[in-house]
């Protein structure tokens, strides 16, 4: 016990299991290095043994054909790939353009392509900082959320209404960075710009979109097997990560599973009591689980912190503003927590300063930031520090690296299929609660024109 006591900063290694930061299997593929260089104790707290074997890790910063930001990229010995530390996206070399990193679309080397030998590659520049740097109010949220288009009449025809209502409220820099993590450049595509237009994208792209990614066993190969709705996604990422073959539905969910006609009928809703109440649930397994992977201290340690001044402030100002069960921020809290002990670990290896409650409810207000103008300001009275934005046309206002470490923290393989789906769940549960504390109410009627049927 005085040994956990005395190593505050991560995880204790199991026996038989190399020691680890915050960052837990990601950590092993080069992903959670800071943006600064690594020093020798340093690499050896996050790589243990390995750390002589050529650690630092291989890196270099280049232009990337996923996001296109000049950002650093890892070198990931297990697969001979890079990884954008911007984006999280699959890189190689290019040997077209030194100082440019090529796009993995595919499995293979042979799938790479490089954003800076293509002939349209200022234009699409251009086209990304013009739609990143458009200004975000709530006005043109509403807007989004309730004009008319030909995608969104697909998107109710197809079951799918519910997620593309909540997509087309999100930035443009969170849209962007799901699709990446599904497997394509965004910005390469015609649409790129156009809310409703990515958000179909996102739901629907053949092979890659979420639909797609949640389709199992012999369905993958039936061209007639009938396309999933939003509640048959859901059903996919409930049963893969929480119901195993040995076990019936009711052993793990209180809520009752849908049958496929149920699911139908309730996804061509925007709102639903029936999916809230399994959205509710499911999220909370996932906090749940992360919170069961974190060690003894950790847990001890958030606990306290959620004691301060700070956090109880964060949660009765979210209270205010309608927010119920808090199973979004307390997801958010922790995986926040992870990375900021991760950081200070990589900084100071165990001489590492604890994690103080205002640099918590700092990161947590950002982490739920919708980048609407005063969304993290409206927390001022919970003790904020000094909040740094990265450039309006920079990815990482998305600010994906939590969730990243979460992927790590459940033990998942990056870029697996449900490494790449279940970001895009949390990012949708967590945009309802961006939503609600910005006062915009999904059951309101103006989001449900078009439904075939009212509240159930």
């Amino acid at each position: 016990r005085s040994k956990n006591m005395a190593r505050p900063g991560g995880p204790q290694p199991r026996a038989g299991v190399r020691p680890t930061h915050p960052g837990v299997v990601f950590a092993s593929f080069g992903c959670c290095q800071p943006r600064e260089k690594m020093d020798d104790k340093v690499a050896k707290a996050m790589y243990g043994d390995m750390a002589d074997a050529g650690v630092p890790r291989k890196k270099k910063e280049a232009m990337c054909s996923w996001c296109f930001e000049q950002a650093v990229h890892f070198f990931i010995k297990e697969t001979s790939t890079w990884l954008c530390d911007a984006c999280k996206g699959r890189t190689a070399e290019s040997p077209k353009a030194p100082d440019c990193m090529a796009r993995l679309e595919g499995s293979g080397k042979g799938s790479a392509v490089c954003a800076k030998s293509k002939g349209d590659w200022e234009d699409l520049l251009a086209k990304k900082k013009q739609a990143f740097s458009k200004p975000r109010n709530l006005t043109k949220i509403r807007y989004e959320m309730t004009r008319e288009s030909p995608f969104r009449h697909l998107a109710q025809k197809d079951g799918l209404i519910r997620p593309f209502v909540y997509l087309t409220s999100m930035s443009c820099q969170h849209r962007s960075l799901m699709a990446i993590q599904l497997g394509w450049c965004p910005m390469a595509e015609e649409g790129f710009g156009d809310a409703h237009e990515e958000s179909w994208s996102i739901l629907s792209k053949k092979g890659l979109g979420l639909r797609a990614r949640c389709v199992g066993g012999l369905n993958k190969i039936n061209p007639f097997a009938p396309l999933l709705d939003w509640v048959g996604i859901l059903n996919h990422v409930a049963s893969t990560m929480y119901v195993p073959s040995y076990m019936s539905w009711n052993d793990e969910f209180q809520c009752e599973k849908l049958t496929p006609q149920e699911g139908k009928e309730e996804s061509v809703l925007v709102h639903s009591r029936k999916v809230e109440t399994f959205e509710v649930e499911l999220m909370d397994k996932v906090s749940k689980q992360q919170r069961s992977k974190m060690n003894r201290v950790q847990v001890c340690t958030v606990a306290q912190l959620m004691t301060s001044d700070n956090l109880r402030k964060l949660m009765a100002i979210q209270q205010a503003r309608g927010v119920e069960r808090h199973s979004v921020s307390l997801f958010a809290i922790d995986s926040c927590f992870l990375q900021l002990a991760r950081d200070k670990h990589l900084a100071k290896g165990q001489d590492a300063d604890p994690v103080q409650g205002d640099e918590l409810v700092t990161a947590v207000a950002t982490f739920l930031s919708n980048m609407v103008e005063g969304d993290i300001e409206m927390f001022d009275e919970a003790g904020l520090n000094e909040i740094k934005r990265p450039v309006p046309e920079s990815i990482l206002n998305a600010n994906f690296e939590p969730l990243w470490l979460t992927l790590g923290t459940l033990g998942m393989k990056p870029h697996s299929t449900m490494a790449r789906v279940l970001p895009c769940i949390i990012l949708l549960m967590m945009q309802k609660e961006k939503l609600r504390m910005a006062q915009i109410d999904i059951t309101s009627p103006e989001f449900s024109k078009g439904s075939s049927k009212g509240d159930v």
